[in-house]
C-alpha cells in the first residue's frame, strides 16, 4: 500500500528541450524505456535524451526526483534558456513600440492550454470583436497633459497567442510588437511568418518551416523550395506533393530532429523507397540496413529447417535448394553433399567443417561466410561471390577426377591460408588482397587470375597454369619462388 502511494506522488513535469511552455505532468513508470515512450507520446516528439534544469543528462529512473522539472530532446544537446527569456520565448525587455504599461504577469499561466485546440487567448485589458478570426488589443496611457492612444502599428504590441489548429507545440504563433506573426521552432527559436509553410502530401496537411524542409541541401525537397522551383499549390496555398503521407511522416521527423523513428505499423521498405525518392542521403544507409535485417528475420531458413530437409532425403540424392536465404545461419558440420545451392544467399553463414562435395554453388553469395576446414571437392562455384570469406584449411583437391570448378569466383580480401586448391579450375578468379599463405595450387589452372597485392608466401604453385596472371604487388618468399 505504501509503495503504491509513493508511485502516485512521484510525478515530474517534462518540457520539450529549449521551451518553457507545453509541459506535461507525468507519473514515473518503473522502466526507463517506458518513460521515454510516455514522454514521446505526451510531447509528440521522438524523445531520446532527458535533462534536468541545470542541463545534466539523466539516463535512469532512480536519478529522477519527485516534482522535478525535466527537458526532453530528440537527440540534440541541452538548450539553455536564459532567465531573461519570458514564457513566449522572447526577451522580457520593454517593447519600444508599446505605449502604456507592460502586460500583467498573471496572463502567463493561461498558456498551459496552447496548441491543444482551446481557441485564442487574449490578455486582460484587450478587446476582441471575433474570437475565432481577429483579435485587436488597444492600450492607452494617461499623462498629466493628455491621453494618447496607440497607433495602428502598435495595436498588436501586447503579445497574443493564436491557436494554430494543430497539436504540435512548435506550431504556436505569436503576434509581436511589430505586428509580424512569428512562431516557436522545435528548438525554441523565433521564426518569421514567411518561414512557415504547409505541405499537402497525398491529401494530408503538414506544417513545418522552410529551414527544416531544406535541411538536406541535396534532397529533392530542398530543390522544390528553392527560389527557381515553381511548386504547385492547392486552393489553401499548401504545396502539393503526390506521395504517401504515412511514409512521408518519418522523412519530415528526420529533417526536424535527425533521428529515424518509424511506427511499428509502417513498412520499413516503404519509408526507404520514400527516402530514395526525395534523396534524403542521411537516411539511406540506415534504412537499407533495417530493410535487410527485416528480410533476414522473416525469410531466412534456420538450422532446424535445413536439418529437417536433410533427414527426409538420401545423402546421395540431388536436393534442389536453389535461391534460398540462408544468410547468417549456423550450418557448421552438416553433410550438404550433392545439393543444388545455385544463387543461394550464404552471406556471413557458418559453414565451417561442412561437407559440400559435388555441391552446386554457382552464383551463390558466400561473402563473409566461414568455410574453415570445409570440404568442397568436385563442387561448382562458377561466378560465386566469396569476398571477405574465411576458407582457412578448406579442401578443393582433385581426387580421382573430382575437380572443383571455381572459374570467375570473387575471392577479394578472403582469408585462404593453407587451403588446398590442387588441380582446381581457378581461371579468371579475383584474388586481389587475399591471404594465400601456404596455399596449395599444385596443378591448378590460374590462367588470367588476378593475384594483385596477394600474400603468396609459402604457396605451392608447382605445375600451375599462370598464363596471363596479374602478380602486381604480390608478396613472395623463397619457398614460393622455388615451388614455381
Amino acid at each position: 500500500m505504501l509503495s503504491s502511494m509513493t508511485d502516485i506522488r512521484k510525478r515530474v513535469t517534462v518540457f520539450q528541450n529549449g521551451k518553457r511552455v507545453g509541459g506535461k505532468a507525468i507519473s514515473l513508470p518503473k522502466k526507463w524505456s517506458e518513460f521515454l515512450k510516455i514522454v514521446s507520446k505526451k510531447l509528440n516528439i521522438p524523445a531520446s535524451r532527458i535533462y534536468n534544469e541545470d542541463g545534466g543528462e539523466i539516463d535512469e529512473i532512480e536519478s529522477i526526483v519527485a516534482k522535478e522539472i525535466l527537458y526532453a530532446s530528440c537527440g540534440e544537446h541541452f538548450i539553455h534558456i536564459p532567465k531573461d527569456i519570458g514564457y513566449f520565448g522572447q526577451p522580457t525587455i520593454p517593447n519600444p513600440y508599446l505605449i502604456g504599461p507592460s502586460p500583467p504577469p498573471n496572463i502567463f499561466p493561461f498558456l498551459n492550454g496552447v496548441g491543444g485546440g482551446g481557441g485564442d487567448i487574449v490578455p486582460s485589458g484587450s478587446s476582441s470583436t471575433n474570437s475565432s478570426t481577429t483579435t485587436t488589443t488597444t492600450t492607452t496611457s494617461s499623462s498629466s497633459s493628455s491621453n494618447t492612444t496607440t497607433s495602428p502599428n502598435n495595436l498588436l504590441a501586447t503579445p497574443s497567442i493564436v491557436n494554430s489548429g494543430t497539436n504540435h507545440n512548435n506550431m504556436i504563433q505569436l503576434i509581436g510588437g511589430n505586428g509580424c506573426i512569428t512562431g516557436l521552432s522545435s528548438c525554441g527559436a523565433i521564426i518569421n511568418n514567411n518561414e512557415w509553410i504547409s505541405l499537402n502530401v497525398g491529401g494530408r496537411i503538414f506544417s513545418t518551416t522552410r529551414s527544416t524542409i531544406i535541411r538536406d541541401k541535396d534532397s529533392m525537397l530542398a530543390k522544390m523550395f528553392s527560389e527557381s522551383w515553381d511548386s504547385a499549390k492547392d486552393i489553401n496555398g499548401a504545396y502539393l506533393i503526390d506521395r504517401s503521407p504515412d511514409y512521408f511522416t518519418p522523412i519530415l521527423n528526420y529533417l526536424r530532429c535527425g533521428t529515424i523513428v518509424i511506427d511499428e505499423s509502417l513498412n520499413v521498405e516503404g519509408v526507404y523507397q520514400e527516402a530514395r525518392f526525395f534523396n534524403i542521403t542521411g537516411m539511406l544507409d540506415k534504412l537499407a540496413s533495417l530493410v535487410e535485417r527485416k528480410l533476414r528475420s522473416t525469410d531466412v531458413f534456420t538450422r532446424k529447417d535445413v536439418i529437417s530437409i536433410l533427414l527426409t532425403s538420401s545423402s546421395n540424392s540431388s536436393l534442389r535448394c536453389q535461391g534460398l536465404n540462408l544468410a547468417g545461419v549456423d550450418l557448421s558440420k552438416l553433410d550438404l553433399r550433392n545439393i543444388n545451392f545455385k544463387m543461394t544467399n550464404f552471406k556471413e553463414t557458418n559453414l565451417s567443417k561442412c561437407n559440400l562435395d559435388n555441391a552446386l554453388l554457382q552464383e551463390a553469395d558466400l561473402s563473409g561466410a566461414n568455410l574453415t576446414g570445409a570440404s568442397l571437392r568436385g563442387s561448382n562455384l562458377t561466378g560465386a561471390n566469396l569476398e571477405d570469406c574465411i576458407l582457412k584449411g578448406a579442401n578443393f583437391e582433385d581426387r580421382g577426377g573430382q575437380r572443383a570448378t571455381l572459374e570467375n569466383v570473387n575471392f577479394k580480401n578472403a582469408s585462404l591460408e593453407e587451403a588446398n586448391f590442387s588441380g582446381a579450375n581457378l581461371r579468371v578468379c579475383n584474388f586481389k588482397s587475399a591471404n594465400l599463405e601456404n596455399c596449395n595450387f599444385r596443378g591448378a589452372d590460374l590462367a588470367g587470375a588476378n593475384l594483385e597485392d596477394c600474400n603468396l608466401r609459402g604457396a605451392n604453385l608447382h605445375k600451375a597454369n599462370l598464363i596471363g596472371v596479374n602478380l602486381k604487388g604480390a608478396n613472395f618468399d623463397i619457398r614460393t619462388v622455388s615451388s614455381r
